[in-house]
């Protein structure tokens, strides 16, 4: 393995790791704020990368995928929610699941405005390693954010349409997707039935360009 491919590899996990943090954090934030501590003692409401990495699916995973020349992807470990402390718990449910895609989106403009602060460097700068890690988690955040909005199970896009769903649709729901929605991604991914979420992301990352980039 040459110096540069290594390089990026501990770039992405790097950019991969802060990504699923914030992710998990923006969860137990949002639960919190509408009444449920779960989160918050169990040591998740912590932008601490430790309690949320997850040893397969945030190290492993990843990092094998890395090796293979493949995309960087992964996930942290769930964060516990007890939606009966919510006082409306279809609106609780259907927030708390959408605060991670929503803080992933929002970072990938923080670092795409970060990206264009720092602005063009010289090979050997100190800020290289950071134009490169911030260059990153533009593209990653996006492509976690479109990710996890899909209506599947175990994803948020499931719990945020679950809870949108009518009683008897919700039963439907339980019975044909829920106990396959893992199945069904895994293989979408093999079968390379996700690559629409790499264009949406770059439609994402698009826009957030087109409204970043005048304040700099």
């Amino acid at each position: 393995m040459d110096f540069g491919f290594a390089a990026n590899v501990v770039n992405m996990m790097i950019a991969l790791i802060i990504s699923l943090t914030f992710h998990e954090a923006a969860h137990a934030l949002v639960a919190r704020l509408h009444g449920d501590r779960t989160a918050q003692y169990e040591g998740r409401l912590t932008l601490n990368p430790v309690p949320h990495i997850d040893p397969v699916g945030t190290l492993i995973f990843p990092m094998v995928g890395a090796m293979l020349g493949g995309f960087i992807f992964g996930w942290a470990k769930p964060v516990p929610v007890d939606s009966r402390h919510f006082k409306n718990q279809k609106r609780g449910n259907i927030l708390v699941a959408f605060a991670g895609p929503a803080a992933n989106l929002l970072l990938s403009i923080v670092s795409l405005a970060i990206f264009y602060a720092i602005g063009p460097v010289e090979e050997g700068s100190i800020w290289v390693a950071f134009s490169r890690l911030a260059q990153a988690m533009i593209t990653l955040n996006a492509i976690l954010a479109i990710f996890n909005l899909i209506p599947l199970y175990p994803l948020d896009g499931g719990a945020i349409i679950y809870e949108l769903l009518s009683y008897d649709l919700r039963r439907k729901y339980e019975e044909y997707v829920i106990p396959y929605g893992g199945f069904v991604l895994l293989a979408l991914m093999l079968l390379g039935g996700l690559a629409w979420v790499s264009a949406v992301a770059g439609v994402w990352v698009g826009i957030a360009q087109v409204v970043v980039r005048p304040f700099f």
